[in-house]
């Protein structure tokens, strides 16, 4: 049993390739197997591995719920958990929620990730360095398959994400942008404006101006979202103005629908984020901007997929949080180069 409740997409992705390579090595040796994972990302998951694998976690309704509500929900959860009666459960990530539903899971072996729990209810600890590391095997990918190893699974030839199968995710509905002028016969782009932290937003100003120039070269412009991300996509509009055929798609689609409004979209744009790596792994076009995060670490997988980022302007006294310069690493990067840099992906396609 593999508990990886994460809350992030990219994570997730970026995981999912030996999740499913994984499932197939348990198969093969007759071997259940079974993911724990946030309950956002069922739907976005069900038909990417065999019935019966998921279990989902019910982050959200535990966060929801009054304090009784919690303790209920979480108490129950750990009743269904438990009652799988694994001989194995095992994380790859060391947030505190993958390593209590680990430890509490009642699993016969329990292996972990990260030192810092070392003695406190496993059996078994992979020391897995996240950061110092050697170039050629920098990327977060690289630290999940150390813990996968470890269980016996061979290393892929390449990094790669979740893959989708032929029909994994619906088809988007499409017909929800059409009473703001949408055309479902014309191609579009898709530009996500949000972010988890700010230092990974780029301004709403540079994406306007973006959305304005895939106008001009003939293409729909829709920008995508959710929650918080409203405020960055209202700012787009408002720095946009009176531009015709750039659409909001706020909170339009379910994760998974946003996954097949994705696949038919000509060219993708975003900050580094979960939306972005969903476009990547769905082999989509696209450019995606890094501000002061390290793109070592958390690149797209997808051979589609431009990086822009102007890391040479920072300033060594600078942190994630705490910037000198108005983010300027994020504020250098012009519309037009990203525009250039899409063009060249869409082309080689």
């Amino acid at each position: 049993m593999l508990v990886d409740p994460t809350r992030y997409l990219g994570n997730l992705l970026i995981a999912g390739g030996l999740i499913q390579a994984f499932a197939a090595h348990c198969r093969a040796q007759d071997i259940a197997f079974t993911l724990v994972v946030d309950a956002a990302f069922t739907e976005l998951l069900q038909h990417t591995l065999p019935d019966g694998t998921l279990l989902p976690y019910p982050r959200g309704a535990i966060k929801r719920a009054n304090l009784m509500g919690k303790l209920f929900r979480y108490v129950g959860f750990l009743r269904t958990l438990r009652g799988l009666h694994a001989d194995i459960a095992f994380n790859i990530e060391e947030d505190s929620t993958s390593d209590r539903l680990t430890r509490w899971s009642g699993a016969r072996y329990r292996l972990g990730c990260s030192a810092l729990h070392r003695g406190r209810g496993y059996q078994r600890v992979v020391p897995v360095e996240l950061v110092e590391r050697p170039a050629a095997r920098r990327h977060r990918w690289y630290s999940f398959m150390e813990v996968f190893a470890t269980l016996g699974l061979p290393e892929p030839a390449a990094p790669g994400y979740l893959h989708f199968p032929p029909d994994a995710l619906p088809a988007p509905p499409l017909d929800a942008l059409t009473p703001q002028g949408f055309d479902t016969t014309l191609p579009y782009a898709a530009l996500h404006a949000g972010a988890t932290k700010d230092y990974k937003r780029w301004p709403p100003e540079h994406f306007a101006r973006l959305a304005v120039l895939l106008r001009e070269a003939g293409m729909q412009v829709v920008l995508i979202g959710a929650g918080s991300d409203a405020q960055q996509n209202a700012a787009v509009l408002a720095a946009a103005g009176e531009t015709s055929g750039i659409f909001d798609a706020t909170n339009r689609f379910t994760l998974a629908e946003l996954g097949g409004f994705l696949g038919g979209a000509r060219a993708m744009v975003g900050n580094d984020s979960g939306p972005f790596h969903l476009a990547s792994a769905l082999g989509v076009p696209g450019a995606v901007i890094f501000g002061p995060t390290d793109a070592g670490l958390w690149a797209p997988l997808g051979a589609r997929a431009q990086i822009l980022q102007h890391s040479s302007v920072c300033d060594p006294q600078c942190s994630r949080r705490h910037c000198l310069y108005g983010r300027r690493c994020l504020q250098s990067i012009t519309p037009e180069e990203v525009l250039a840099a899409l063009r060249e992906k869409i082309a080689a396609q």
